[in-house]
């Protein structure tokens, strides 16, 4: 049982303790501001969602939102999100499609490029009004694998810098044609950073969610170190965790994945162990004619779940079936609050391609899974806005993995502000926490 880590830095990561301020100190809080949010490049949205001039979504941080159209020649343009007249938010609603931005306090009214186009009783302004200077404040706007980024510095490095080589490796997976099946968002009482944590490390899996056990081999699992605090992890699916018996016959979890691409179960009674290479060797024979191209992918990825951490604030768990794009934002005041959002993306079958319209079931049938043809009129879901209570009531669910997460967190805020608590104590396997970390001591100067 082996976790092998692949350091794409020049420097080893060495596992150091780290003092629980940085969860629950306000002073801290503010520090991130300035030195994480306001300079790193933030996943803010879809590409979606701003297809065409006029269509926009609010992407709320904080204390700050970002305005995000799409412009009079298609460009994807972020804005700060406030007039320029005294200052009251502009747009209100989340999302969608005008032909203006109308302030509804004074009815200053600007274009889809963010130009000042309307200002009532102009002539009544003794300095008169340099529309020109008063036009929407832009926000550093860049495009990559259909998500819509944004950076409020005012010289960022390039996007594709930020993300290295990150870009490259996920390229394959395409996410771009992905389409959005769910939209959620809870509120948590923990720090954004403890989430980052949870997100880190499998060290957890065994005792938190069992049903893993059953579809994912989550000891023999592969790391990657990135620069500027990025992270991946690539955990072997359709299989069975080694350090629990291994069962006689398939489980449940592999048993759906069998039949989902025609192969009997009960030829691998004995051999479940198996059952990864099978579902490799099934996919590649059959994917075309199911209406999904894995020729840009290596064997492994066609059975494993890969997880990519995205510095400061973004996961994404994926196959090349279906993607989790989960994003934690801070609360503007309280370093013990958040709100964690999921987006969930399934591939569709290509019809130009596919003679089939059956599915390809992922590593869990909990897992969003590849479902055919898109049905005739998909329209965008509705996010879901809930509190941690709905999830542990059981009125609201992010499936059983991440529910489990979350139903831990806000415990681990409490523990963080006990007199009984002062220091973080990490062991190997949770070295992604401590890369992580060391980003942020970058980026913040010394904390502890």
């Amino acid at each position: 049982m082996t976790i092998e880590v692949v350091n794409h830095t020049d420097t080893p990561v060495t596992i150091r303790n780290f003092s629980k301020r940085r969860y629950v100190d306000p002073d801290i809080m503010a520090r991130e501001w300035d030195g994480v949010w306001r300079k790193n490049w933030l996943l803010a949205g879809l590409v979606a969602d701003v297809q065409k001039p006029g269509d926009f979504f609010v992407f709320d941080l904080g204390r700050e939102q970002i305005l995000v159209a799409c412009t009079s020649d298609g460009t994807v343009q972020g804005f700060y999100n406030v007039c320029q007249h005294r200052g009251n938010l502009l747009v209100t609603t989340e999302r969608g499609r005008a032909a203006n931005f109308r302030c509804a306090y004074h009815a200053w009214t600007y274009d889809i490029d963010g130009n000042l186009d309307i200002v009532p009783y102009e002539e009544r302004f003794a300095d008169g009004v340099p529309c020109a200077e008063r036009a929407l404040r832009p926000v550093n706007t860049a495009v990559w694998g259909g998500f819509v980024f944004v950076n409020m510095s005012e010289s960022p490095e390039p996007l594709e810098d930020f993300l290295g080589p990150v870009a490259g490796i996920l390229d394959p997976y395409r996410f771009d044609r992905m389409v959005l099946v769910e939209d959620q968002t809870v509120h948590l009482d923990c720090n954004w950073k403890a989430v980052i944590d949870n997100f880190s490390e499998l060290y957890h899996v065994d005792f938190l969610h069992p049903q893993h056990k059953r579809m994912v081999d989550c000891c023999n699992d592969t790391v990657h170190l990135f620069a500027r605090g990025h992270t991946g992890l690539a955990v072997p699916g359709a299989t069975v965790n080694p350090r629990f018996p291994v069962p006689e016959e398939p489980t449940d979890i592999q048993t759906a994945q069998l039949l989902s691409l025609d192969l009997d179960p009960a030829d691998f009674r004995g051999r479940v162990l198996d059952v990864r290479e099978a579902v490799q060797a099934r996919k590649r024979e059959i994917g075309a004619a199911r209406g999904f191209d894995y020729s840009g992918f290596e064997d492994e990825q066609l059975s494993d779940v890969w997880q990519y951490n995205l510095f400061p604030n973004v996961v994404l768990s994926f196959t090349p079936e279906h993607c989790w794009v989960m994003r934690v934002r801070p609360h503007p005041t309280d370093p013990g609050r958040c709100e964690f959002d999921k987006l969930s993306l399934v591939m569709f079958a290509d019809p130009d391609m596919a003679s089939s319209s059956q599915e390809i079931l992922g590593p869990g049938r909990h897992a969003v899974s590849a479902s055919g043809f898109e049905p005739e009129g998909h329209q965008r879901p509705e996010r879901d806005v809930f509190s941690y209570a709905a999830v542990i009531a059981g009125e609201k669910t992010m499936t059983d993995t991440i529910d489990q997460d979350v139903e831990l967190l806000s415990g681990v805020q409490t523990g963080m502000t006990s007199s009984g608590f002062d220091t973080t104590w990490l062991n190997d396997d949770e070295m992604r926490i401590q890369h992580f970390h060391n980003e942020l001591e970058r980026l913040l100067g010394e904390i502890d």
